[in-house]
Order: C-alpha cells, then structure tokens, then sequence
C-alpha cells in the first residue's frame, strides 16, 4: 500500500512540473498579449531572450503561412544572425507599425506575423492591417 501512495504522489509531482513547464514555455508565451510577452522578454536573461525570439519567429511564421504568405526565416535572418535583433527592430517599429487600439488584446505571435509579412508583402500587410482596424 506505500508503494502505491508513493508512485501516486511522484505521478501528481511529475504531472504538476510537466503543466508548470508547459506553461512557462516560449511557444505558449507566443500567445500572451504583445505588451506582456514584450516585458517578459525584456526582463529575460540573453539565454532566455534567445530562445523567446526564436519561439516568437517560428510561431509568426507558421501563423503567416496559415494566413498564405509563406515567411522563410533563414532569407529573413542569415546565419549568424541574432533573432534577438530582429525583435528589438520590431519593438522600436510597433508603435508606427500597428494602431496602438489594435494592440492590447493581440497575441505577440499575431503582432509577429504581421510584422513579418510586413517585411516580406508590404501590401499584404496593408491589406491584412486594414481589415484588422476596419473590422
């Protein structure tokens, strides 16, 4: 009867960490506000900072070829490149880039895909920008 007290307790401890992990993940912090995933990352380590930024492009990507406009990130950032650039770029860019009203309730990974189609379709990022504030 211990061994099985005990194998439930390590099977909840694991579950617990596994959910705890998951939810501190750079993927899922992709679909937090902008706003909050922006101060996330910066208050991040470099080490941190790095992975968020990659998290952030792979996700922006993937939603950017859902919406038919396909991102190549290694065109968009050559070897050697620090993502971590690139957001930064962003950051300086968001307040002329996107209608501030536009921001509060978007996920950063949406922000990110319409920054980079922006970079890659300036008229598709009209286009998709203007339905989004006219909508």
């Amino acid at each position: 009867m211990e061994l099985f007290f005990t194998a439930i307790t390590l099977v909840l401890v694991g579950a617990v960490y596994f959910l705890l992990q998951r939810a501190r993940s750079p993927a899922t912090q992709c679909r937090k506000q902008m706003s909050d995933w922006l101060a996330r990352f910066d208050a991040a380590t470099p080490v941190e900072q790095h992975e968020m930024a990659e998290a952030l492009l792979r996700q922006s990507a993937e939603l950017a070829s859902q919406m038919g406009i396909e991102v190549y990130l290694d065109e968009l950032l050559p070897a050697g490149d620090d993502p971590i650039e690139l957001i930064r770029a962003w950051q300086a860019q968001l307040p002329i880039a996107i209608p501030a009203h536009a921001l509060p309730n978007t996920p950063a990974r949406t922000v990110g895909a319409l920054l980079l189609i922006r970079d890659v379709q300036p008229e598709s990022f009209r286009a998709l920008l203007g339905q989004a504030v006219t909508s």
